[in-house]
């Protein structure tokens, strides 16, 4: 049987480095850009799909994937190489128009894309056709020589009226008069006249009294008034009558006068319209409304007579184009095929439209027809809106409306505080018909919870478009990066990259998706690199930027964001954090942590320590106690406790009190790539075996003591590399990793180099029998038929230890 041992790792097997004979250009100016969209099968397939089943209601889609993979711009791409196919919708104008019957309710129109700039055209030209006409008009013969007899009529006919009826009381003694009734206003009346004197019907009596009437006339008088007042009354009705006719009459002569211009100014509009209903009730109530005020619509007498008067009125054209403007909220004239709008903004008014106010004459805030704005679901009809999730739900309102537009395909152009039910809006507009193809750009776990928890959610994003933020390292991706390289220095006016600088590029994208076999998808990483790079070739006078310049923008970047791995760095170096880089030491092993503030990530080692005891409390973990650890942390300390009971448990009970901490660990810990670590140090701790510092390792474990793989191995093993480095190397440190690993290393030229140089080590496990020769000088140890271990194997002493431990504590087990 082969012995189990670690691997020591070749040079060649810690980085991948790209043949630069593949690179047959002498800068990526020969190179030709990139013009498609690059590893991303799955997500195309599903835009693609989404894209083109443009009539079917809840094709909606949903895009996840990290940050920096395109997702925006491949999503516009692909929606834009659609419209390329030539299946192009039929695009419509939107306007809105004054409701005469309900101003609060302003009127729809709809028109073929192209149809509301000229319907609006042709509106304001009949308008101003229509002004100039009435003014011309209703100013000039033959209208006014018609109005002038009409008016003279009706004079003479009052003046006749009232003249009979004063013959009539000046034979009977009386004239005509006003008095103040209760009220205080003015009203006819008799008066009696004697020696060309009026006198009230009140004063009879007195005037009986004075002897300037006898009693036989004050009683004839008396009769005389009431007869004459009743005809007061009546002469008083008939010249009402008689104003109401007049008025009847001037006002069905001025509106047979405006109709004959009304219909001549609408006539083209009529015709031209007479097959879209709405656009006709439009025009007929316009007509409608306009015979009705028609005095609106003509200048005043004095206006007329005095043009600077006229000057300080409101412009009655002005008046009336407030009432016949055309809003139009789409215009599509310019629009080529379906729209793609992006809404980096999306508010809820942004999103879906809002109501301009204004301060009118009087003071108060107002707002009509004219001021209705669309907003960017309008502007996507008959296309597609694109959206970030994170920007859509920083309102909530945002979501539960625009849910609302998919499910039923309508817009409702309201107010903020009216969706929120907080007022009620003074003005509805008439809702518009839509279809738009939502493109929401989010996180896996927002979809995941929507996709459970959000109602109506499946029906509207039927949907998910998974970007993928690394793929397989194929030689065609690998051209596709250099062109990508290449189409951004075109479009950002960067310095191009000689060979030897893509190919750090290349290798930094492999390093970034953490295999040698795997190559990121991170566009917008790579591009920052690149702008990086030239910036600092830039800097010393460069024309092409080469490898020197890609190493000093990631020696740069590394710099300013690692002031809080330096800060760790120092500590140990300072020994305020305790580790032993050289040296052997029982229950003590330098495991591997990586930590990440976000912007950045970083490995440092940490110490872990052991410590057991007779009794049968199992493994303690420190951490867990003191609430410092996480779930996965925990659960890698029960599979440790599963492994012992599998190993060691198998004849007599497991009688064992141990406790594993990480020290000087106050922040917590959470993740199992340190059970391989904790495993060592309490068989060291149980067999009193050292462990040498100069080893650190990591590695996750499962029950039955396979390795598995983990994550952040190249920090884990740079955070160590550095310790070792700063001290000075003692010649036989490193580190042990899971062998599944070895292919994701892509360490820096320094660890290389060393490597080389026999200055450091990296050794690969696959089975925790494997490490035990180079961290504690002795084999694991293999089990016979009856279960025993070779004495001088680690193993041979565990066991005997525990069987120590389960003899010393048989009077404890008996006593209970």
């Amino acid at each position: 049987m082969v012995k189990p041992k670690a691997i020591k790792l070749k040079p060649a097997q810690l980085k991948w480095q790209i043949d630069l004979k593949k690179l047959n250009f002498r800068s990526t100016k020969e190179v030709e850009p990139l013009d498609r969209i690059v590893g991303q099968p799955r997500a195309i397939q599903a835009i693609e799909l989404g894209a083109d089943l443009r009539g079917s209601r809840g094709y909606n889609i949903f895009v996840t994937g990290l940050s920096g993979t395109g997702r925006m711009t491949t999503v516009k791409r692909m929606l834009e190489k659609s419209q390329r196919k030539g299946n192009c919708p039929e695009l419509f104008d939107y306007c809105y128009v004054n409701n005469f019957e309900d101003e609060s309710r302003p009127k729809l129109l709809q028109f073929e894309k192209g149809g509301a700039s000229s319907f609006s055209k042709k509106m304001h030209e009949s308008i101003t056709h229509l002004l100039e006409r009435l003014t011309s008009v209703f100013e000039e013969d033959p209208y006014t020589s018609k109005r002038k007899k009409v008016i003279e009529s009706y004079q003479e006919s009052e003046k006749n009226l009232i003249e009979d009826f004063d013959e009539k009381l000046k034979k009977k003694g009386f004239v005509r008069g006003q008095i103040e009734n209760t009220k205080g206003s003015p009203e006819p009346d008799i008066f009696i006249l004697i020696n060309e004197k009026a006198f009230k019907i009140e004063s009879l009596e007195s005037l009986v009294k004075e002897k300037k009437l006898t009693e036989k006339q004050a009683t004839q008088i008396a009769e005389d008034y009431n007869k004459l007042h009743e005809e007061l009354i009546e002469l008083a009705e008939s010249a009402n009558e008689m104003v109401n006719t007049f008025h009847e009459e001037i006002i069905s002569f001025d509106r047979k006068t405006a109709e004959t211009i009304i219909n001549a100014s609408f006539k083209d509009l009529i015709k031209t319209y007479r097959k879209h209903l709405a656009i006709q009730e439009y025009l007929e109530n316009g007509k409608e409304f306009i015979l009705n005020n028609i005095k609106h619509f003509l200048p005043s007498s004095e206006q007329s007579k005095n043009p600077q008067s006229r000057s300080k009125n409101i412009d009655i054209e002005t008046q009336v184009n407030d009432k016949f403007t055309v809003n139009i909220i789409l215009d599509n004239s310019e629009t080529v095929c379906a729209p793609v709008v992006i809404e980096h903004n999306p508010t809820y008014g942004n999103l879906f439209g809002s109501f301009e106010k204004i301060i009118d004459t009087k003071g108060y805030w107002r707002t009509d027809f004219s001021k209705v704005k669309a907003g960017s679901i309008l502007q996507a009809d008959q296309g597609y809106l694109i959206v970030s999730a994170n920007d859509l739900f920083s309102e909530a309102v945002s979501w539960k409306a625009i849910k609302n537009v998919l499910l039923y395909d309508k817009l409702d152009i309201q107010p903020y505080a009216t969706y929120l039910q907080v007022s009620e809006s003074q003005m509805k507009p008439e809702p518009i018909k839509v279809n738009v193809k939502v493109i929401i750009v989010g996180g896996q776990s927002l979809y995941n919870y929507l996709y459970r928890y959000e109602k109506g959610f499946k029906k509207i994003f039927k949907i998910l478009a998974q970007f993928d933020y690394e793929t397989a390292k194929t030689d065609e991706l690998l051209d596709s990066i250099v062109s990508f390289i290449a189409s951004q220095c075109e479009e950002e006016n960067l310095l191009h990259f000689k060979p030897k600088a893509v190919a750090e590029v290349l290798e930094w994208s492999v390093a970034h998706a953490g295999s040698q076999d795997r190559i990121t998808l991170r566009f917008s990483d790579i591009a920052d690199l690149l702008r990086e790079a030239s910036y600092f070739a830039e800097q010393d006078n460069k024309k092409l930027v080469t490898e020197v310049y890609v190493k000093e923008a990631l020696k740069q970047r590394n710099f300013r964001n690692n002031l809080i791995d330096q800060k760790i760095t120092d500590h140990i170096l300072q020994g305020s954090t305790l580790i032993d880089t050289e040296g052997s030491r029982v229950g003590q092993i330098n495991g591997l942590t990586v930590m990440s503030t976000g912007i950045a990530s970083f490995g440092k080692p940490a110490r872990i320590t052991a410590a057991i005891g007779a009794g049968n409390r199992g493994i303690i973990n420190i951490e867990r106690e003191a609430q410092l650890s996480g779930s996965i942390h925990n659960k890698g300390i029960l599979i440790i406790q599963g492994f012992f009971l599998e190993r060691f448990a198998q004849k007599n009970p497991l009688s064992l009190s141990a406790s594993i901490a990480f020290e000087q660990n106050y922040g917590g810990i959470d993740g199992d790539s340190a059970s391989a670590a904790e495993i060592y140090v309490l068989l060291s701790a149980i067999s009193h075996t050292p462990i040498t510092q100069q080893i650190a390792i990591t590695g996750s474990m499962n029950q039955k003591g396979d390795i598995q793989p983990i994550g952040g191995v190249n920090d884990k093993i740079t955070g160590y590399y550095e310790i070792c480095k700063a001290r000075g190397f003692a010649g036989n440190q490193g580190v042990i990793i899971p062998e599944q690993n070895v292919n994701d290393l892509m360490l820096s030229e320094d660890i290389i180099e060393s490597v080389r140089k026999n200055e450091f080590s990296i050794h690969s496990i696959k089975n925790i029998e494997d490490g035990s020769k180079l961290l504690m000088g002795k084999e694991f140890g293999i089990p016979d038929e009856d279960g025993n271990y070779k004495k001088g194997t680690l193993l041979y002493d565990v066991h005997r230890k525990l069987n120590e431990l389960y003899t010393n504590s048989k009077p404890a087990i008996k006593s209970k």
